[in-house]
């Protein structure tokens, strides 16, 4: 992840922007926890961070001076002077508790050369392999390598691996070089990610892979990492839902993590800075529950179906999407600090199967949780740190919550996110619903002429040709010539779906299915497409979810090729093509209470992690603890700031964690259930902690 790249996590168009909803439901809030109903431990390496090395080269001119003291010094936690851990940073390292930590991280691994960041002639990249692993074993964190898709091959990786984990017998000279720079024993690191996000390329020379130049290099680096040390585990790059299917069918049982990273948001920089705060976070803390535990149950199905096996997911970044500085920098206010608090708790759950995740990211640099103004330069590592409200989420998570997890039921007033346009284009994507059963689109296609394309129909099948280009020949690269229309009702869903299939079709980008507005393109900019199919296939079933205008009346359905260049030859099919109404059955309602639950693996202890949601008031909750006898008082620590937006940059102690006390009425050994009331500040994080009654 780098600063000036937003495309990721930019996923929709923001129509229009209201103002934070009223409360849609009214019911007395209330929070029931059966402390017998264990959901199993907690996995502890959903705790883990990015320290970051970028290489230079992936980045244009202005920032190479920057990159290589980021490089030298580790974002700020690498003294290469004196050639040992800054150690300041590993006590705020400790403090938080992190787990896992992945390198070199981000983007800037694209070009990271691991051979010109190990031994004693090196001019830059000071804090490279084995200064990164010193770092680890110092935090008490297992570390995760991130391999360069673009610096060497499948070889240079596989060395690295030797590298790290084989021994020095005298057969293996990379492992007999890690002997000679001061290591004999082998490192024995385990994970192993192949690229970062190289569905949008590397930034510089290369713009864009595709799914299937991505697969075929993968099953490369899989398989020669396997063959240098079998226990590795190695992760294949997740994005969206036809690159996963298109990598994963290529890929197959050859994976042992899918990788996703996450960043939601409530818009572009330039909307954002026109936006009420208490907009952006009412969006924004929406997102987890609408949409990423979608994504993540939908990649599990995926990759068990193409695997044939369940396979886990790591989350190796994630954060809020904000890319501005203006009114604010979002990225370090109070209000994505409980957006990571909520991703936390998602991670946290069973059933989403996270093998470990990775904040974005720890140390200085754009994002970093703590920071000291670090520059890249010598005189500037030593500044004292202070710490951004991201970092006490953290802190809290580490000293104020049990090992295992418990489950919560939340009972409490909230909102409705479905009146936001951003929330309706999200329940867009989303294809869990009802279909209301009969298909609105005529039999026949209409079918218009298009320079270069014979195209007809015939029993039901409409068949198109594209020709091959001949020299002075026009030819019609943007086909959308054959349509059917339907009249639809304004402001609703529709499903469009139906069967695909391609001979040699040479294309740069595949033909699909489109419903459109029917008033066009250019007057409406609404539109929903299946996903591109090219080459030689078989029938392939595609289908999209398509929300209506507020002014609609009819739309377009289209076999269609979206490109303006070639090359283009060969042929498509469509049939059985129909469009439904849909209705989601995405539940809009966010409650403003959020809870984690736990207990002590002893049982003397429960804990709850509790966010409010609420950006103007307090809430009172009955906790209700079953099985469980607490004492007569309980503590409890606040995470919160004067407002949503509020930061720490200028003033460092503005968000903070504050202590407390609060009292529990006395319960009997024989009641079934305890309860005590606590009172939920305004757009806070509380963790609590309740002690059983007479424990020592």
């Amino acid at each position: 992840m780098k600063k000036r790249n937003n495309s990721f996590f930019l996923f929709f168009i923001f129509l229009f922007f209201g103002i934070l909803p009223n409360v849609v439901y009214s019911q007395e809030a209330k929070i029931s926890i059966d402390c017998s109903q264990e959901l199993g431990e907690i996995n502890p390496l959903v705790f883990g961070n990015n320290l970051i090395a970028y290489d230079p080269k992936t980045y244009e001119n202005g920032w190479v001076k920057e990159y290589y003291g980021y490089s030298d010094f580790g974002a700020g936690i690498w003294d290469s002077f004196k050639n040992k851990p800054q150690p300041e940073v590993i006590k705020l390292a400790k403090d938080v508790g992190i787990t896992v930590v992945r390198f070199p991280g981000g983007c800037g691994a694209h070009h990271y050369n691991w051979k010109e960041a190990i031994g004693k002639k090196r001019r830059h990249f000071l804090f490279g392999i084995d200064e990164f692993l010193k770092v680890a074993q110092e935090i008490g964190a297992e570390p995760i390598f991130t391999l360069s898709f673009y610096a060497g091959d499948e070889n240079d990786a596989a060395d690295l691996v030797e590298y790290l984990n084989l021994p020095d017998d005298g057969k293996n000279n990379w492992a007999r070089q890690r002997a000679m720079n001061g290591r004999k024993e082998p490192y024995n690191v385990r994970y192993f990610e192949v690229g970062n996000e190289e569905w949008h390329g590397n930034h510089k020379d290369i713009k864009e892979l595709s799914a299937e130049e991505y697969a075929q290099k993968y099953l490369k680096y899989y398989r020669a990492l396997k063959a240098k040390d079998p226990k590795v585990l190695v992760g294949v790059i997740l994005y969206k839902p036809e690159w996963n299917k298109k990598v994963l069918e290529i890929v197959g049982k050859n994976v042992d993590f899918g990788i996703i990273h996450t960043y939601p948001s409530a818009g572009r920089r330039k909307d954002l800075e026109t936006m009420e705060p208490k907009t952006i976070y009412a969006l924004t803390l929406a997102k987890p529950i609408l949409r990423d535990k979608y994504t993540l149950a939908e990649a599990l199905v995926l990759l068990k179906e193409k695997a044939g096996k369940d396979i886990p997911l790591a989350i190796t970044e994630y954060n809020g999407g904000f890319v501005q500085d203006k009114p604010v920098p979002y990225r370090h206010c109070l209000g994505t600090a409980l957006l990571n608090a909520e991703l936390l708790r998602l991670f946290t759950q069973p059933e989403n199967n996270i093998l470990f995740a990775n904040y974005w990211n720890f140390c200085n640099e754009y994002w970093g949780m703590v920071a000291n103004g670090f520059d890249g330069s010598w005189r500037s590592l030593y500044n004292p740190y202070y710490k951004r409200p991201n970092y006490f989420v953290f802190e809290l998570y580490h000293k104020h919550f049990g090992d295992i997890l418990l489950e919560a039921k939340v009972r409490s007033d909230g909102y409705d996110a479905s009146q936001y346009q951003p929330i309706k284009a999200l329940i867009a994507k989303l294809k869990t619903g009802t279909l209301i059963r009969g298909n609105l689109l005529p039999g026949a296609w209409v079918i218009r002429p298009a320079s270069g394309v014979i195209a007809q129909e015939k029993s039901g099948v409409l068949e198109l040709e594209f020709a091959a280009e001949e020299e002075g020949k026009p030819k019609t690269y943007n086909y959308y010539h054959s349509i059917k229309q339907a009249q639809v009702e304004p402001d609703a869903y529709y499903k469009l779906s139906g069967w695909i299939k391609t001979e040699n079709l040479v294309a740069e980008l595949g033909v699909c299915l489109e419903v459109q507005d029917s008033r066009g393109w250019n007057a409406t900019k609404s539109a929903a497409s299946t996903e591109k199919i090219s080459g030689s296939t078989d029938w392939t079933f595609v289908e999209v979810i398509y929300q209506t205008l507020p002014d609609a009346k009819a739309v377009n359905v289209i076999a269609r090729r979206v490109g303006e260049k070639g090359p283009l030859s060969g042929k498509a099919y469509f049939k059985d093509v129909r469009l439904e109404k849909f209705v989601p059955s995405v539940d809009t309602k966010i409650p403003y209470l959020s809870v984690n639950a736990s207990k002590s693996k002893d049982g003397k202890k429960v804990y709850l992690m509790v966010i409010n949601k609420n950006m103007d008031s307090p809430i009172t909750a009955t906790v209700e603890l079953k099985g469980f006898l607490p004492a007569n008082q309980g503590k409890s620590w606040v995470l919160n700031g004067p407002s949503i937006d509020a930061t720490n940059e200028k003033k460092h102690d503005n968000v903070k964690v504050v202590e407390k006390s609060f009292n529990i009425p006395a319960c009997k050994p024989e009641d079934d259930v305890c309860r005590f009331e606590y009172t939920f500040d305004e757009h806070s994080l509380t963790a609590i902690e309740v002690v059983l009654a007479h424990s020592s």
